[in-house]
């Protein structure tokens, strides 16, 4: 009789899979086939992504290369053209940065970095930047305008008038934020180019000659006529003094203390301070020579007292 537990075991036998007969598509080997075939490409494709990087990062740098040569050539030859130097400078460099921001997109662009998403990258930036900047980049502005439409050069006297104060002094040098001023106690002062634009500025050097009106006052004893004489003959005796046009007298007004009058000369602009220090001593002096009495000036403290008529020195001492 047949063992019935032989009969189970060789059931169970023949139910067991054969290992060799299982599927060859398994998840795992599909994996393992993926990583191959990715492998397989990325050897593949390196020799030529390896060039790409090469070939971009050499465009960039001789990019870089080539628009510091050119802004520097355009520099040199618009201070050749006698442009403003700061003008100069700034429109070198305008140039350099065109030039290397427009081959680095084409060098980027060969390495493999999509040009949309550089442009979209550069807009945020950008407004970032801008954003974050907005005051310098009114300075910015300020200095393009100064530089173009040149009001003042370095080595003009300037007097800004404007909210936030009035400096003044001889223009130092005009960078693209800032304008440097030295005043007349000699204190370096930077006043930002938004300053500079949105003010009023007087240049007193702008022109290449000035006219120079000083008061003086005579008495009433004094013949106006021979003492204009005087005057006259003294600014024409003056160096500083230009022979066209020609210096001129006028009576101002008439006051308790005499007649007051004054005269106009025109002189180079270089040349109005030093005129200025001197002119009205020598025609004081040539008056007092002439024996005609000056009168009393509405503004005696501008004057040394050693140098004064003697009526004037008593009552200015007296004041």
């Amino acid at each position: 009789m047949a063992d019935p537990a032989n009969g189970l075991l060789n059931n169970l036998k023949l139910n067991i899979p054969n290992v060799s007969q299982l599927p060859t598509n398994m998840p795992l080997n599909k994996e393992i086939r993926y990583i191959d075939r990715t492998v397989e490409k990325v050897f593949e494709q390196a020799p030529f992504a390896v060039l790409k990087l090469g070939v971009g990062l050499i465009i960039i740098i001789l990019g870089w290369m080539l628009a510091g040569w050119l802004g520097s050539r355009l520099s040199r030859l618009l201070e050749k053209a006698r442009f403003e130097p700061t003008l100069a400078s700034f429109l070198g460099s305008t140039m350099r940065f065109i030039v290397f921001f427009n081959i680095a997109i084409i060098g980027l662009t060969i390495i493999g970095v999509s040009s949309t998403s550089l442009a979209a990258l550069l807009g945020a930036i950008g407004i970032a930047v801008g954003f974050a900047l907005r005051g310098t980049l009114a300075n910015v502005a300020g200095g393009v305008m100064l530089m173009v439409h040149r009001p003042f050069k370095a080595g003009d006297w300037v007097e800004i008038t404007s909210p936030q104060g009035s400096p003044m002094g001889t223009v130092k040098r005009i960078s693209l934020f800032s304008t440097e001023i030295n005043t007349p106690d000699f204190v370096r002062v930077f006043v930002p180019n938004a300053m500079m634009w949105e003010g009023v500025v007087r240049n007193d050097t702008y022109n290449r000659m000035r006219m120079l009106k000083l008061e003086f006052g005579l008495g009433y004893e004094v013949d106006v006529k021979e003492a204009f004489k005087v005057v006259l003959a003294t600014l024409n005796a003056n160096s500083f003094v230009l022979k066209m046009p020609e210096p001129t007298m006028s009576i101002e007004k008439f006051d308790e203390h005499g007649v007051m009058c004054a005269f106009s000369a025109w002189v180079r602009t270089e040349d109005r301070h030093k005129l200025r220090d001197t002119i009205l001593l020598e025609v004081m002096e040539a008056l007092k020579q002439a024996g005609m009495r000056m009168a009393h000036m509405e503004k005696p403290d501008g004057l040394p007292k050693d140098v004064m008529p003697k009526e004037l020195s008593t009552e200015a001492s007296q004041k």
